[in-house]
């Protein structure tokens, strides 16, 4: 089935490329290379012309003659009057040019930049200074058809029935042999409509074929032309010539330039020569290319061997060792460039205005040669599931720390090949492979000796073997209600010991678990691996969530069984970016804590057939803190919302559910069940609420089948105000959430501050990329009192950070935590290679493949509409079986904004539609059309339950000829900002449009590695040429997309700036007052800064201290302010003595969220905007994103005098 996967998707690209660039867009066609068009070639086509010159139109964002990209295809330069069309203060830029063009090289370059391109070529460098240069090139025009080019080939499904009706013998004549009609002579489109009114001709089935030939008689025939000629620059650097091709005006400029070291550039332009207007005088389809087979002497060589430049940061020269044998040998100039070329320097390159780079998937498997058995991964038989001896999996467990050396020696042995400018890198990066290797073998050195290590090691893996188990019985069923019989009998005869072994760790991350044994066995002060974060950087869809996930269980695990007396409250603090991410990866890890909890509740029974430990009665618990407006704050809420959804009918219950069902949780995360009722297909209501109130008061979660183990409770919490009072085990919470430290008094909670408890051992943060600019800067200022609160025991917290895309990871997490930081897993001396996992070779695993278009004479907003139509229509027309179709048939285009987002919206309704219907028209509707009722979204802008819903629809409802007839419609297209670019992962997303080169390579790689997580994946990438890094990223499209992760942009995080102190160092510093020594209102009365002043002192000394540090790691120089920040910390203490004093100990309070407080009280903190004659009191973020104060606009409408 994968075969014919990566066959549908090399159909899907092999029509675009026919439908954008041509020539081939008539499926009917006999002659592809002369092929006849029912139509005009520059309305058909979208990319790869070249225009006459002298037409010089300005383009601003989708600004053209039709602002909204309707159906016209082109600009009807025959009615177009710069005086009637246009404003005059818009004349200069929308003008004809009737000047002859300067004949220099710039001029001629730059007319490949226009939006009505007139050049285009390439740019490649060589040590070899040639003095003749021999082309090759080819193009097309297009002229009126005649009778004897009409002719369409009739598709193989109607062949053997087809005929001519004999009213029309005199006119059209069909070839049975070859399955040909052609035109024998002209006949009106009326004489056709009359034999059919008369029935004279058949049934109506050759009607379209009629029609069709006439409109090709009208249409344009493709006139191919190829040429080759021999630029000389004997007479100097710059040659110029016009091509000998009668009826062609066409011409080729050359310059070559010296270089340093030796070094040549040569730069080749194919120019239309012509002047006029757009029309016949068009090149279609050019391409130029340079081959050593006719030039003997050249060498093509890669540009990084101009780059003289080796004073390198550690990560530059990283970049150059891992990527060093992916070449860039050529730029493109108004069009992409792509070449085969041997490591010597001998093959060819040439122009390419449909590029396509197929981008390697990852194999997660070891080399056989390193005697790394399968086994080894076994999460059934490393846990306690299995009775084989502890020694024996130890030996297996060494027998990848083993191989692991072996490969180290391996790559050692190579780097003294190496150039000496990537020695010493190698070298370093060896030294954090061994580094790396160390602790595996430590980690694996601890197990052996700890036996609580041991045992959390082996409940891990069984807490992860069971989560595995239910996710694969959950994908059994589509949507589950408490009905449902095959379900319950398959949860009463569940039994772990006799499931397969089936589930594996992928090599890395077993060795990350691993690797971090010791870190969270060893909570001393000595032990530095916890001074160091360990950032797990792993390709999108690597599985970076499972191995911390892992290291989670192992943590939950080995705290009850090593502290059990002091392992209640959070021992885990698990933080995300994104209410769609956090809301995605918490149902995994509920079901995960929901296996952690049964090991717990099956280790007290008697009578469990499983091993017994003392893991104590407390819950082991998961909590969603992520904010009011997503989920209820306090219980009084929740009943609130409860009451609302029990008393909701079948008329109103999808409103009701909308509205008021906040509760995050649909379905049971242990066997997949529906926790809210729905409306099925007899209009009845199905299924029941799994949200319950303990006393009338007190909301919790329960699955809603009989036969689930969590039938009468949940280990899950997602109301702010049962957090507080219980904290979970694993709490679950976004970033932004943090600002409310200094709100609360109760989150203090959740850092043992009024128990014994120990504080939390283990903070996560995942997508680490996301913490930067001025998000990452209030992060990094909030996280100096996070790391204070779960420090003041004396346990330093283990962080663990993952991502897909970071540059410059160690000045990021060095201004975040405060703490040094490795990159596991380590690289070697390859990109490619990193012995956990490698490149997959692309010809027996597909990989994702990337296609380039940049529209030529087309707006935006017109290439767009084209694009989606035809996407959308070539699936529908794929002759394919519904399982391909269903791989491709869901359109995910990306926007970087909801402004462009909002116009597509607009665009699809008519534009898309018009289009769709112009393809179905062209072929005959032989296909039927595609119908699009309108476009679904994932953006910011939809609340929760419909975001919920979509994800539902995208995941459970397939593409199917049964489906279609019984009314159940999958996605056809969805709309996504950069909520889709984390935490999304859909099979059937495998097509992605992404419109406009984002501005981050980070966001690119992340939003494009949705699609094609399972089956054969392609991105179209639709550039703006009105923008120049849209233009440059095209013309260097083979060179980015082969190495992107290189070209990663650094992230800047400035946490104790000027700008960010001003904003929350208060925050900062109030935390930590109010959740060490003052945490409610009435303590709050006591304060005194001199009484106190020894631990107010403690407190500055610590974030002075901090920033001393965080500075000292930098890789660049930064002004010592520590006295400034000093001054300020004392004005903070003052102004907060100052209102105490003020309210005389009584009347003070720390200040309400919303901004209510008691007259005639003082408060300390109030959110920004709010009564700001109280000078004292501190302007506060209520959220890390959203600082300034929102302001209200009256807008006055002026009315005329006589009105």
């Amino acid at each position: 089935m994968d075969d014919k996967r990566l066959d549908g998707r090399k159909e899907l690209i092999r029509r675009m490329k026919r439908e954008m660039l041509g020539p081939g867009s008539e499926i009917s066609s006999v002659d592809i290379e002369h092929e006849v068009i029912s139509g005009d070639p520059g309305q058909r086509y979208c990319i790869g012309i070249l225009y006459p010159q002298g037409n010089t139109i300005g383009l601003e964002e989708d600004d053209l003659d039709n602002k909204e990209g309707n159906a016209k295809e082109d600009v009807d330069f025959d009615n177009f009057n710069p005086e009637k069309n246009i404003n005059t203060e818009d004349t200069e830029r929308y003008r004809l040019a009737d000047t002859m063009v300067e004949d220099t090289m710039d001029e001629n370059i730059n007319m490949a930049t226009r939006l009505l391109p007139s050049s285009m070529g390439l740019t490649f460098i060589s040590k070899v200074d040639l003095k003749q240069l021999v082309i090759n090139g080819k193009f097309a025009k297009y002229r009126a058809s005649l009778i004897p080019d009409c002719k369409i080939k009739i598709d193989d499904l109607l062949a053997d029935d087809f005929c001519v009706p004999e009213v029309f013998d005199s006119f059209y004549e069909y070839d049975k042999t070859n399955h040909i009609l052609s035109l024998k002579s002209k006949v009106l489109p009326k004489q056709i409509k009359y034999w059919y009114d008369q029935d004279k001709a058949d049934d109506g089935f050759f009607k379209n074929y009629a029609y069709k030939m006439l409109e090709l008689l009208k249409g344009k025939v493709r006139v191919p032309y190829e040429f080759e000629t021999e630029i000389n620059f004997s007479d100097g650097a710059y040659y110029n010539s016009n091509l000998e091709i009668e009826g062609v005006e066409a011409g080729i400029c050359a310059l070559k330039h010296k270089l340093v070291n030796g070094f040549y550039s040569y730069t080749i332009m194919l120019i239309n020569m012509a002047k006029g207007k757009p029309g016949k005088d068009n090149l279609y389809q050019p391409e130029i290319s340079i081959d050593t087979d006719k030039n003997g002497l050249l060498v093509f060589n890669d540009y990084s061997e101009l780059d003289i430049v080796q004073d390198y940061t550690e990560e530059e020269a990283s970049n150059s060792l891992l990527y060093r044998n992916h070449k860039k040998y050529g730029t493109g100039l108004g069009v992409s460039v792509n070449w085969n070329i041997s490591d010597e320097g001998k093959g060819q390159i040439y122009t390419d205005f449909f590029p396509t780079v197929e981008v390697p998937q990852m194999e997660f498997t070891v080399d056989e040669k390193y005697n790394v058995p399968d086994k080894t991964f076994s999460m059934k038989y490393l846990s306690d599931l299995d009775s084989d001896s502890k020694e024996n999996k130890i030996a297996y467990l060494k027998q990848l720390s083993e191989g692991y050396n072996s490969w180290i020696g391996e790559i050692e042995s190579k780097i003294h090949a190496l150039p000496n400018h990537h020695f010493y890198t190698a070298q370093r990066h060896i030294s954090n492979c061994r580094y790396c290797q160390n602790r595996i073998a430590e980690g694996i050195c601890e197990l052996e000796n700890n036996p609580p290590a041991w045992d959390a090691f082996q409940l891990a893996n069984r807490a992860m073997y069971m989560q595995r188990v239910q996710i694969v019985l959950q994908s059994k069923f589509e949507d589950v209600y408490p009905d449902n019989d095959e379900l319950g009998e398959l949860l009463e005869d569940m039994n772990y010991y006799e499931q397969p072994d089936s589930h594996f760790w992928r090599p890395f991350q077993l060795a990350f678990l691993l690797m971090s044994v010791t870190s969270m066995s060893n909570d001393n002060v000595s032990n530095k691996e916890r001074d160091i974060v360990d950032l797990i950087w792993f390709p999108t869809g690597g599985g970076k969530t499972e191995a911390y996930l892992g290291l989670a269980a192992f943590t939950i695990f080995y705290r009850r069984l090593s502290h059990l007396s002091e392992s209640g409250g959070t021992a885990i603090i698990m933080r995300y970016t994104l209410r769609l991410l956090a809301a995605q990866q918490f149902t995994r890890a509920s079901t995960l804590i929901c296996a952690c909890e049964l090991i717990r509740q099956e280790a007290k029974r008697r009578s469990s057939s499983y091993p017994r430990y003392d893991l104590g009665d407390d819950e082991i618990n998961i909590g969603l803190w992520i904010g009011g407006a997503h989920t209820p704050n306090k219980n009084k809420e929740a009943v609130e919302c409860y009451d609302k959804l029990s008393k909701a009918i079948n008329k109103n219950l999808e409103y009701t559910k909308e509205k008021y069902n906040k509760f995050q949780v649909l379905k049971c995360p242990w066997c997949g069940t529906k926790l809210v009722k729905d409306i099925d297909k007899r209009n009845k209501v199905v299924g029941k609420w799994g949200y319950r109130l303990r006393n009338k008061k007190h909301f919790y979660l329960c699955c809603t089948h009989e036969s689930c183990l969590f039938n009468d409770k949940l280990p899950l919490q997602i109301v702010d105000e049962e957090l507080y009072d219980n904290p979970p085990t694993l709490l679950f919470a976004t970033v932004d959430k943090f600002a409310m430290m200094p709100w609360y008094g109760e989150i203090g909670r959740f850092f043992a501050t009024d128990t014994n408890n120990r504080t939390p051992e283990l903070i996560i943060q995942d997508e680490l990329h996301l913490i930067s600019g001025p998000l990452g800067s209030m992060v990094g200022l909030y996280e100096a009192a996070i790391d204070y609160l779960c420090c003041h025991k004396g346990i330093k917290p283990k962080i663990i950070a993952s991502t897909a895309t970071i540059c410059k990871a160690k000045e990021q997490c060095s201004s975040l935590y405060n703490r040094e930081v490795f990159q596991f897993p380590p690289q070697g001396i390859d990109e490619a290679d990193s012995f956990f996992a490698k490149s997959a070779d692309i010809s027996k695993k597909s990989g994702r493949e990337y296609v380039g278009l940049m529209p030529s004479g087309k707006t935006k907003a017109m290439m767009e509409s084209r694009v989606l139509a035809s996407l959308l229509q070539i699936v529908k027309e794929s002759r394919y079986d519904d399982e391909v179709k269903d791989t491709f048939w869901t359109l995910t285009t990306y926007f970087n904004s909801l402004k462009e987002l909002g116009k597509c919206s607009t665009i699809v309704q008519n534009d898309v539609r018009d289009n769709i219907e112009r393809m179905a028209h062209r072929n005959n509707y032989l296909f039927g059309k595609r119908t699009i009722l309108k476009a679904d979204e994932l953006t910011s802008r939809i609340s929760t339950t419909e975001l919920n819903r979509t994800l539902n629809r995208l995941e459970k409802i397939h593409y199917s000829k049964e489906n279609w007839e019984n009314k159940i419609y999958p996605v056809n297209l969805l709309l996504a900002t950069n909520m889709i670019s984390v935490g999304i992962d859909v099979d059937r997303l495998n097509s992605m449009v992404i419109i406009g080169q984002p501005k981050l390579t980070s966001e690119y790689i992340q939003a494009s590695s949705r699609v094609g997580r399972k089956f054969p994946g392609v991105v179209f990438v639709q550039y703006d040429g009105a923008r120049s890094r849209d233009r440059s990223h095209y013309e260097q499209f083979k060179s980015y997309h082969e190495s992107f992760y290189r070209y990663v942009e650094p992230t800047g995080v400035t946490p104790f700036s000027e700008p960010s102190r001003k904003r929350a160092l208060h925050a900062v510093l109030v935390s930590m007052i109010r959740h060490m020594y003052f945490e409610t209102d009435d303590e709050l009365r006591l304060f005194d800064k001199e009484k106190y002043s020894k631990e107010l002192r403690v407190l500055s000394q610590y974030i002075i201290n901090r920033i001393d540090s965080v500075n000292k790691r930098l890789t660049y120089e930064v002004s010592n302010e520590c006295n400034e920040i000093e001054d300020e910390i004392e004005i903070i203490y003052e102004r907060i003595n100052r209102l105490v004093e003020h309210a005389e100990h009584e009347r003070i309070e720390y200040g309400n969220i919303m901004g209510y407080k008691n007259p005639d009280w003082l408060r300390i903190l109030k959110p920004f905007g709010v009564d700001e004659d109280e000078y004292d009191s501190f302007n506060t973020m209520t959220s890390m994103r959203n600082v300034e104060a929102s302001v209200n606009v009256n807008v006055i409408v002026l009315g005329e005098d006589n009105e």
